[in-house]
């Protein structure tokens, strides 16, 4: 009974073999990195930035097999550079038309989704975010798998924000944004 239970798989993976139709699959990690320093400095407190993943060769090599988004990060140096405390969010806009580049805060409520955040750094310091500390602060995933799964081209927007009304003079150093995509070649 037991050389039947393999004998049946076996001889499927041998009729695909023969074929020439092996089936396999692999976990590739894609790594856009942030303009760096990135810096939010302005009155209206967030800046935007192009993210085009087709720039990317690990992801332009095997978009056409993309099956699935396995995990995503955003990891850096996130350094708050005034004399009081700030929280920093990253918003995704799918449209990455030039039109979506100079977004005003309510526009950007319209037209993105709120992705990552919000990150507390506290007066003149750095909160170094790593995989894992990244990985809890990640709030609208869906929207950047579907990105990831269509064009792959998008902006996302980082936002400080705090107890006033800024200015705010915010850095990103090291920054990337790193998916891990599973396909099948």
């Amino acid at each position: 009974m037991k050389t039947f239970r393999w004998a049946l798989p076996l001889l499927l993976l041998a009729a695909l073999a023969a074929a020439g139709c092996m089936l396999t699959s692999g976990q590739f990690a894609v790594t856009y990195a942030l303009p760096d320093p990135l810096t939010v400095t302005s009155t209206l407190a967030m800046t935007s930035v192009d993210v085009d993943l087709n720039t990317v060769s690990e992801y332009r090599d095997h978009k056409k097999d993309l099956k699935r988004v396995e995990d995503l990060s955003l990891v850096g140096n996130f350094t708050n550079n005034t004399s009081s405390a700030a929280q920093i969010e990253v918003w995704i806009v799918p449209d990455a038309s030039q039109s979506q580049l100079t977004l005003t805060p309510g526009q950007l409520a319209q037209a993105g989704t709120l992705l990552w955040g919000p990150l507390a750094v506290a007066a003149n310091s750095t909160e170094k975010v790593d995989w894992d500390r990244s990985a809890a602060l990640f709030v609208g995933r869906q929207t950047l798998i579907d990105e990831v799964k269509g064009d792959g081209h998008f902006l996302i927007y980082v936002v400080a924000s705090g107890p006033g009304n800024g200015p705010y003079n915010l850095t990103v150093t090291k920054g990337s944004l790193i998916v891990v995509v599973g396909a099948a070649i």
